[in-house]
């Protein structure tokens, strides 16, 4: 069991940069307990942006320089499934020559404890004094697919829930935590860009009723949420990360100062924190550096700030 949680703590924060919807025109009244009368209907909307980004046709990219032996960066998704999980031969590879392994936040039982204790309510607080009884147990019913009780749904912190509702409800590891386990198997050096309590900060510091925004797009359009997962997942098999970019913004709230803010703070401030931290890995060269495929494209994406700083970029697959 212990084990099992662990898993579903890691999953949490892994892709966070692939978050679909927006947030409110207006906020929630918490003075009250919210409803089923305070859902809205996401739907999605045409955009004749046809804007294609930079480094957005491949996954994996050899990063080089001049004396120094080259590295790895490789786009992942935080899903589960056998098609993508199963790594493609130039991939595996890549891997497995590297003696460095780098991923976002290292999966150590000290970070997954330290972020549990940011997801859920220790001070008497429950979900229950936001939601209606009606409200609380359609959201009850979407986490026990997690085979989360309702008696940690009830303590559970809004963005917390939120964040779990976006990821399948599967038992099974996902790419991240594949890649991993081979560097472990291999004896590789392994090291986080970041640290899990930072990357849930993301949500945990956003103000209450827009976290309670989050939750209720969710919960009240969970059949869109899986939807496109599938269709993130389609995408990513096709190496199409200019689509990954757009289906963010396919939503009629996509507009939203809420959410564009979260975006800027979930993508463009991340992407320069992790392209500063890599640089010593970087330098000693031989690694093999595992991040959101979200994170690769773009003019202010990880690739892009590494061109800028002078390395040779190359796409691989």
């Amino acid at each position: 069991m212990m084990k099992y949680r662990h898993n579903k703590l890691l999953l949490l924060v892994t892709s966070i940069a692939l978050v679909l919807f927006s947030g409110s025109l207006f906020a929630l009244d918490l003075t009250r307990k919210l409803t089923n009368a305070d859902c809205r209907v996401i739907k999605e909307i045409s955009s004749d942006t046809n804007v294609v980004a930079k480094f957005s046709d491949a996954l994996l990219w050899k990063v080089s320089k001049e004396g120094r032996q080259p590295s790895y960066v490789f786009g992942t998704i935080h899903v589960s499934d056998p098609m993508i999980t199963n790594l493609p031969e130039p991939v595996e590879t890549a891997l497995k020559n590297s003696d460095i392994f780098v991923m976002e936040a290292l999966p150590t039982p000290e970070e997954a404890l330290s972020l549990a204790q940011m997801m859920f309510y220790a001070d008497g607080t429950t979900l229950k004094d936001y939601l209606d009884d009606d409200l609380f147990n359609r959201t009850a019913k979407v986490l026990s697919n997690f085979q989360l009780p309702i008696e940690a749904v009830s303590v559970m912190r809004p963005w917390a829930a939120f964040l779990l509702m976006n990821y399948p409800a599967d038992n099974t590891m996902p790419l991240d935590l594949v890649l991993f386990e081979i560097a472990m198997s291999q004896g590789a050096r392994t090291i986080g860009l970041e640290t899990l309590s930072e990357q849930g900060a993301v949500f945990s510091e956003m103000a209450l009723d827009d976290q309670f925004r989050l939750l209720l797009d969710t919960v009240c359009n969970y059949d869109l949420v899986m939807q496109d997962i599938e269709e993130m997942k389609r995408l990513y098999l096709e190496k199409d990360l200019n689509g990954l970019l757009n289906a963010g913004i396919q939503h009629i709230y996509a507009d939203e100062q809420v959410y564009k803010e979260l975006n800027k703070r979930l993508l463009t401030d991340r992407n320069k924190i992790m392209a500063d931290r890599m640089q010593a890995v970087l330098q000693e060269g031989g690694a093999f550096i595992a991040i959101g495929a979200l994170h690769l494209p773009g003019d202010k994406g990880v690739i892009a700030r590494l061109s800028q700083q002078g390395y040779k970029i190359t796409a691989i697959y």
